[in-house]
């Protein structure tokens, strides 16, 4: 569960709000549910403490999108389906490790996602299932995939085509954490450094601004991965605070925007995750040390 924070209530109001008659969830208030919004409403709802156990409309629909022979249509939908499904203390009807196992191919500069800004994202949803499942990941295709990731660091220790992005490496990391590789090996600490802003929290690259909610996400998600407790996570706070509408739902934009229940997924994870960060002693007394900054 995340920290209390004032817009709590609200927050979990503007939720539930959104949850659909036939069962799911949908940001904008009509009766159409889908995968993504249904995710990223009840882990919402599971971080404030308020994960609606006895919601059987909404398991059962999730519970549809499973096609006979195993599959889900794509993974987005097969991720927050079984992420979904786990929160019920739930697995598919039919097991998925086949189905994860044969897409766990290494990226590739032709295989972005379409519309995604990470070269990493299928494989970061699919590693990410496979620590949660505990699938056994084959050995070589665990070498071949961190080979891969490999090939897209940078000088600048970061991660991304065709070049470093706080969101790739954030990815890449996590990627390279669940394979059980070494991750304070890649020095990509320094990359992390690179990103953090006084007025933002973190960048999507060095030096670009404005900064939008994803990008303080992936930066607090590569610290997470790190265990780099950094000063800026002040600067996040406030940000994602500055996102929260006064309908209780958080936007990308501290400029405006609509609501919707990725964001509002999106921020309160990153609150949550700088909240465990806070209880490692040792690293809350580093980012403390006045002379930190100045390393």
């Amino acid at each position: 569960m995340m920290p209390m924070i004032p817009e709590q209530e609200t927050t979990i109001r503007y939720i539930r709000d959104r949850r659909c008659v036939s069962g799911g969830y949908c940001f904008y208030r009509l009766d159409e549910p889908n995968a993504g919004d249904t995710f990223h409403a009840l882990a919402s709802l599971a971080m404030l403490g308020t994960f609606p156990n006895d919601d059987d409309a909404t398991r059962s629909y999730l519970r549809t999108f499973q096609h006979p022979e195993g599959r889900f249509s794509n993974v987005n939908v097969g991720h927050a389906v079984i992420r979904s499904l786990m929160m019920f203390n739930e697995r598919p009807l039919i097991d998925p490790p086949n189905w994860i196992l044969s897409l766990l191919v290494p990226p590739g500069d032709s295989v972005r996602p379409v519309e995604s800004s990470s070269l990493f994202e299928h494989l970061y949803l699919l590693t990410d299932l496979c620590t949660l499942l505990g699938i056994a990941i084959p050995t070589d295709i665990k070498s071949e995939i961190i080979r891969a990731v490999f090939r897209y660091q940078h000088p600048d220790t970061g991660f991304g085509y065709p070049r470093s992005t706080i969101i790739e490496t954030a990815h890449a990391l996590a990627i390279l954490e669940a394979l059980g590789y070494p991750v304070l090996s890649t020095g990509s600490e320094v990359f992390l450094k690179q990103c953090e802003d006084p007025a933002f929290g973190f960048l999507a690259v060095p030096g670009t601004k404005p900064a939008y909610l994803e990008h303080v996400h992936a930066g607090i998600l590569a610290c997470s991965v790190l265990n780099h407790y950094t000063p800026v996570f002040v600067q996040c706070e406030e940000f994602i605070k500055r996102c929260c509408r006064e309908n209780g739902g958080y936007v990308r934009s501290i400029f405006g925007g609509s609501a919707t229940l990725e964001n509002t997924y999106l921020a309160l994870d990153a609150l949550t995750m700088i909240g465990h960060m806070r209880q490692d002693p040792i690293r809350r007394q580093e980012a403390d040390n006045p002379l930190r900054c100045c390393d």
